[in-house]
């Protein structure tokens, strides 16, 4: 304990031992007046260090006091509480060895820190506003309005995240609980989030939960459906572009930058002006985006087509039926076939993308502290060997479906993105874009409050079809 938050211990015992509280209502009466004393105290208390360093106080309530106030200071206030704390932090980051019990019994390494450790990063997480904050290191604003004015005072561009559920929470939506593990903790993206945006999130609607009850103490909790995109504004919260669902963290901070540079050299432009700047930046996008695909297919002995509007793939040209069935063959004899003027018949869609992210693999590099946290998240079984073996299995399944994503997500998505831009007749309002997002991308639109989830024409011998509402206050 140090010595700031040994003195708040000290003041709130000698206080009790004063007050002499002999019942419940004195004792109530006197916990209150000592909170009303220790706000005074900390309320006449600037120094964000001295802030940070009872942040982690024994008394819970100068610690939450404390906690608030840093969060009130901003990404200063963050700054100050991870530079006092910063060897603890990394201490409480680092992968925790298994005892000496541990490893005669041949048990996995526990997965937990010390109660300390525990309340460290639980507070560095308050400030942040994030869950599992301390590999990134990133402060969140919650209010928009808020982060404007911190966009204008710092001439930053916004990026402003939307999903299902709180990000402070473990269980908001898959996508934003893939980007806390996956994109945020790369060195890369957090700087440059950091240094050139002022962030901000929000929820779209809480997220749908399951829970698979086995009858006898084991139970598996998940989210269903939902997706997330971080909205790029300007400093006047005006949507420039939008970049939906998870891609490797490469492309995220390609997409970033681009979007950046287009938020700051709209931002304060005529609106006729700023609609010719998006207009022609989106048309360009889509271009672009159409070389790459038809790039990436050629690599993988695929003729030339387009994405539609709607997400799927044009229709198949005439095919040479033969040439595709080996690839290293079709490596050879594709490109004769279209010298010969035959088309090479199409893979299926869904065999066209995973072959594209197939190629994309090399791409997906995740930073050492992402994968520390995957370690500590990952369930153990006990045995050293099979849980290592597992974790590499998940690590070649996860990597497998963010190429996945990555693809789909530029090429299918945001290209329809690019596409709604470029043909607007004026500048989107961010409340109507995202609505447009949600209802027509991610298809979980407002309108439908079950996500899909309880269809009125599917019978399932429960009453109400298995619906329950609860009231809530």
């Amino acid at each position: 304990m140090t010595t700031n938050n040994k003195r708040w211990a000290w003041v709130m015992t000698i206080g009790a031992v004063l007050c002499g509280a002999t019942s419940p209502a004195q004792a109530a009466r006197v916990e209150a007046d000592l909170a009303a004393i220790s706000d005074a105290m900390l309320a006449s208390i600037h120094e964000l260090r001295t802030l940070a360093a009872l942040a982690t106080s024994a008394d819970p309530h100068v610690a939450a006091r404390a906690r608030l106030r840093l969060r009130d200071a901003g990404p200063a206030g963050l700054a100050a509480f991870s530079e006092l704390h910063a060897d603890a932090i990394a201490a409480a980051l680092r992968p925790q060895q298994p005892g000496a019990l541990a490893r005669m019994l041949g048990l996995s390494s526990g997965t937990g820190q010390s109660a300390a450790q525990v309340q460290l990063l639980e507070t560095l997480d308050d400030i942040c506003a994030q869950k599992d904050c301390a590999p990134a290191g990133l402060y969140w604003y919650t209010d928009l309005e808020q982060a404007k004015a911190a966009a204008r005072a710092s001439n930053k561009p916004i990026v402003s995240l939307r999903l299902l559920g709180d990000l402070r929470d473990e269980l908001s939506c898959a996508n934003s609980r893939f980007f806390r593990a996956l994109l945020y903790p790369d060195p890369a993206v957090a700087n440059l989030l950091r240094g050139d945006f002022i962030l901000h999130w929000q929820s779209e609607r809480p997220a749908p939960k399951i829970t698979i009850d086995f009858g006898d103490g084991r139970s598996i909790e998940s989210t269903i459906t939902g997706n997330s995109a971080h909205y790029v504004l300007d400093r006047d919260g005006n949507p420039v572009d939008v970049l939906p669902g998870l891609t490797t963290p490469a492309a995220f901070i390609a997409d970033l930058q681009r979007a950046g540079f287009l938020a700051r050299s709209s931002a304060g432009l005529a609106p006729a002006a700023r609609l010719a700047a998006l207009r022609e930046h989106h048309a360009a996008r889509l271009v672009e985006l159409d070389r790459q695909f038809n790039r990436e297919l050629a690599a993988i002995g695929q003729p030339p087509r387009r994405v539609g509007a709607d997400g799927r793939l044009e229709a198949a040209p005439r095919a040479g039926r033969a040439a595709p069935l080996a690839v290293s063959k079709a490596m050879i004899e594709v490109p004769m076939l279209g010298a010969l003027g035959e088309d090479v018949e199409r893979l299926s869609d869904e065999e066209l993308w995973t072959r594209l992210a197939q190629a994309r693999l090399a791409e997906v590099q995740l930073a050492p502290a992402s994968l520390e946290l995957l370690r500590k998240q990952q369930w153990r079984s006990g045995d050293l060997s099979q849980d290592a073996a597992d974790f590499e299995q998940a690590l070649a399944e996860l990597r497998r479906a963010v190429a996945l994503d990555t693809v789909h997500n530029q090429f299918d998505l945001h290209r329809r993105i690019h596409g709604w831009f470029a043909a607007a007749s004026t500048a989107p309002e961010l409340a109507a874009l995202n609505q447009r997002v949600y209802g027509e991308l991610f298809l979980t639109p407002r309108s439908d409050p079950w996500l899909g989830l309880a269809a009125p024409t599917i019978y399932t011998g429960l009453v109400g079809g298995g619906r329950r509402v609860q009231a809530r206050l």
